[in-house]
């Protein structure tokens, strides 16, 4: 089930992609925001490369309002390290990763992050499950707990594509406010 669940997680967001073109991946819906920018015009953020992904830990409050590009590093970024942490040497950091600068390159990194995770997955016995794994933030969690973490991100930033994504295109206009029907 887990593996089902985990697969859906990742077409949803591949389906939602499908629909998101470079402008629309680099909008940037408020004055406040954190985008994937060019080193030289990008304030503080990770990255290697020409390309960096605004972010500061601990977040600001308000909390900036992010950008598709900034939802689908994101995701690549953090499902890599996931990937890293559960199966292999928990080498992986945000720091190390080169950002691609534009919706295609964006879209294959996370692409990619995604069939290596699935790949390991698939490969899990039930028991394998419960397996006691170091957490990136921290404590030693079971595999399933690692896995459903990963699926849950990919919906939660898949819908907050979907929303950018219509807001964008004027999907999302105020209407007048309709009377109320009196029963």
């Amino acid at each position: 089930i887990l593996d089902s669940v985990l697969r859906k997680s990742f077409d949803n967001v591949r389906w939602l992609l499908e629909d998101v073109d470079e402008e629309d991946c680099f909008w940037e819906p408020a004055e406040l925001c954190w985008p994937v920018r060019r080193r030289e015009h990008a304030s503080e953020g990770w990255g290697t490369g020409d390309w960096v992904c605004e972010d500061t830990w601990p977040p600001p409050n308000p909390l900036p309002v992010t950008t598709i590009a900034w939802r689908i590093a994101h995701l690549a970024a953090w499902t890599d390290v996931y990937r890293n942490w559960t199966f292999e040497d928990q080498s992986l950091g945000l720091p190390g990763f080169e950002v691609p600068g534009d919706r295609d390159g964006l879209a294959g990194w996370l692409y990619s992050a995604q069939d290596r995770f699935h790949t390991q997955v698939e490969a899990l016995e039930d028991a394998d499950l419960v397996e006691p794994r170091p957490a990136h933030y921290g404590p030693h969690l079971p595999i399933h707990r690692l896995v459903s973490g990963i699926a849950v991100e990919h919906i939660h930033h898949g819908a907050e594509i979907g929303l950018l994504r219509d807001l964008r295109r004027g999907h999302a206009r105020p209407r007048a406010a309709r009377p109320r029907r009196r029963a």
